[in-house]
């Protein structure tokens, strides 16, 4: 005896045994029988749909795998079992693309395409090809989302470099420092005598009109200063060459991530509209 679960009973709610054999109907709990004919096609379909919004997804199942031992082609069925294995209440869901983890080659849609009509088949092509271009979509998602940490990589790579030319950029200062914080005092005081000399020699060949000493001082004074520039010009040289493969490599990777999340936008966009595409041809629209 092939007995299959489905519907509710009239009477009591309870779950009634479908006999297939006998074409009756067998309620578990109130033991009530009812005649394959009391429960019409559209009956069933009804019972079922109820079910989805229940959330009984096992009962509306039932029905519907019932449905197709008398018509294998019902397009309701074929469809409310894709809705049955997603746990959707109906297609308006494939709009929220956070719930849809469903592939395009799901066994259950691939059957709704090979079992229906002639006329319904545009319809479940139209949903694989949205479910196809959701997938694309979401790889491409991760694709500019591993583009985008290897740009922060190469922002990083970059601003270190900036920041251990720094220091070349500012070579006396930061020399000072450095040599304050080692505790070379010796070397600090030497460096304040570079200062305190040359200013003491200008007042004393003032006094003395000295003018070759003064001379002496602007020659000394004009080879630090050239000294000082030279070294910060090098510095900004080495600098800027050290930068140019890795501001190259940010700009490349901010390119390519920014068009893969353009070319992602535009695959959603596509999804959308595929979506919207089969529910308006959709022959008989989910309640």
């Amino acid at each position: 005896m092939a007995i299959l679960k489905s519907n509710l009973c009239p009477k009591c709610g309870g779950l009634l045994d479908i006999d297939l054999d006998k074409q009756i109907y067998i309620c578990s709990f109130c033991g009530v029988s009812f005649d394959y004919e009391y429960f019409r096609e559209d009956n069933v379909k009804e019972v079922a749909s109820k079910a989805i919004l229940r959330g009984e997804y096992g009962s509306a199942k039932d029905a519907y795998d019932f449905m197709l031992t008398k018509d294998p082609h019902d397009f309701e069925s074929l469809r409310g079992l894709f809705l049955c294995r997603n746990h959707w209440p109906d297609m308006r869901q494939m709009q929220i693309e956070s719930d849809v983890q469903v592939s395009p080659d799901d066994p259950v849609l691939l059957n709704a395409v090979d079992k229906c009509l002639p006329e319904h088949k545009p319809y479940f092509e139209k949903v694989r090809e949205a479910l196809k271009e959701l997938r694309h979509y979401r790889d491409l998602k991760y694709e500019a989302k591993k583009i985008g940490e290897k740009k922060e990589e190469a922002e990083k790579a970059l601003h270190d470099i900036q920041e251990e030319h720094y220091t070349i950029t500012h070579l006396f200062t930061e020399f000072c420092n450095g040599v304050k914080e080692a505790g070379f005092k010796a070397i600090e005081a030497v460096i304040g005598l570079t200062v305190i000399l040359p200013l003491y020699l200008i007042g004393y060949a003032i006094w003395q009109k000295d003018w070759d000493i003064l001379i002496e001082i602007g020659v000394i004074a004009a080879v630090i200063i050239g000294v000082y520039f030279f070294i910060k010009l090098i510095a900004g040289k080495c600098l800027s060459a050290s930068m140019v493969p890795h501001q190259k490599e940010v700009s490349e990777l901010t390119e390519q991530y920014e068009a893969k999340n353009a070319e992602a936008k535009q695959a959603d966009t596509r999804y959308k509209e595929l979506v919207q595409e089969f529910m308006d041809m959709d022959p008989v629209p989910s309640k």
